[in-house]
């Protein structure tokens, strides 16, 4: 039988939003298998216990990344009503994350909770994300009953913030919180147990999506889920790092395809991206003639021209995915503009990387001219760093970090 293990730690997932988040792998595996992720007001073996999860031994503290680990085995699911407040919790999460890529904007990323109340709020009222890039980024909005932003793009986090707590005190007047907008997928979920729950949860932190809104496929006995690699394939693994594979794993009815790469490591397929020279030489290809048609003669009520901005934000997803040079330049430019609009006069941005890493983490920035310039932080994920401004970019780049090393302890 399999040995799994258990990483548990409270991070800050979100400026002002700190989370229990727990993974689950499986000993041999690099890759985790699920994860589960709700406020920290509870107890580690509480959680996993609503997941069908439970301790063997005990929780044992690592100092360093400040995180509890313990070996852990599946076990019937909690049933008393805490327990399924936090599956539900985890239900609200995966449908609205689905909905907001299926129906309306696929290249939702970004993902940030809003709270009704701060702090003494329990679970998220909705969350807002990032859409589009460069000029036409913006951002969206779907709340916990699976309501999704639809229209124009708005330009703040905080505007989409604002419209999902208008549209949950609407809900509120109406006496229509409680219930969802699409019962039959959240039946479905309300279906699964625990441990799938987690599973699900996985995939959707990872910008996947599960289809909520059908009727589940059945498979031919034997046959698995994900695509099938070839030895020397180059692919993308849910960490980030680029592999090569050596084949596909054997494996059983009902498990999904895992792909084999160079030094024995083995990933589950479904999760990782084709990233074959000629796959991405292809994609680059396709952005820059959709480019080419999205900037001649702009017209949304065109077909041939909504078609060709289609086509450009599915290719830069994957190239954004794919590519380390695309990735890190769309990151730059997002964050970029994220500077431009809380400091228009925002400039001579340099990188910051963390050890070991090649990507930058953050990039600092100036504002103002000679002896006033003074030295900001914007972060990977195009958020302005709340430090403040400092006189030096060393001085700005420590106290960032000092602020990220607090927000993790």
């Amino acid at each position: 039988m399999s040995r799994h293990f258990a990483t548990a730690a409270i991070v800050q997932a979100a400026p002002g939003y700190r989370e229990l988040r727990i993974t689950i792998r499986e000993q041999g595996k690099a890759d985790d298998i699920a994860m589960i992720a709700v406020r920290p007001m509870h107890d580690t073996p509480d959680v996993l216990a609503a997941f069908g999860w439970r301790l063997v031994g005990s929780l044992e503290y690592v100092a360093g990344p400040n995180e509890e680990r313990a070996e852990v085995e599946p076990c019937n699911p909690a049933d008393h009503g805490g327990a399924e407040a936090l599956r539900d919790a985890v239900r609200r999460e995966i449908r609205a994350r689905t909905r907001a890529r299926l129906l309306v904007h696929p290249s939702a990323r970004h993902f940030q909770p809003v709270l009704l109340n701060g702090d003494h709020s329990t679970d998220p009222i909705g969350w807002t994300f990032v859409v589009g890039v460069n000029h036409d980024r913006g951002h969206g909005w779907v709340t916990s009953t699976g309501a999704v932003s639809h229209g124009p793009r708005i330009t703040t986090r905080a505007d989409a913030a604002r419209n999902v707590r208008h549209e949950y005190m609407a809900q509120m007047t109406e006496a229509q919180v409680e219930e969802p907008d699409d019962s039959t997928a959240y039946a479905q979920l309300q279906q699964q147990p625990g441990d799938v729950l987690a599973r699900l949860l996985l995939i959707v932190r990872n910008g996947g999506t599960i289809p909520v809104d059908a009727e589940p496929v059945e498979k031919p006995a034997g046959e698995t889920e994900g695509p099938v690699f070839r030895k020397g394939d180059r692919i993308l693994c849910v960490d980030g790092v680029t592999r090569t594979v050596e084949g596909m794993a054997p494996t059983g009815t009902g498990e999904p395809a895992r792909v084999v790469v160079e030094g024995g490591g083995e990933w589950i397929a479904g999760n990782c991206l084709r990233a074959n020279p000629e796959v991405i030489l292809a994609a680059h290809r396709r952005s820059n003639a959709a480019g080419d048609r999205v900037r001649t003669k702009p017209d949304p009520t065109n077909s041939e021209w909504r078609a060709a901005l289609t086509e450009l934000g599915e290719a830069l997803d994957y190239l954004r995915k794919a590519d380390p040079t695309v990735r890190v330049a769309l990151a730059e430019d997002d964050a970029r503009e994220a500077a431009i609009q809380v400091h228009p006069d925002a400039r001579g941005f340099q990188p910051i990387h963390n050890p070991g890493e090649d990507e930058p983490a953050a990039w600092t920035f100036r504002t103002g001219h000679a002896a006033g310039s003074r030295y900001g932080v914007v972060t990977r994920t195009a958020e302005v760093s709340p430090i403040g401004l400092y006189e030096y970019p060393t001085t700005a780049e420590r106290a960032w970090r000092q602020h990220e090393s607090e927000l993790t302890r």
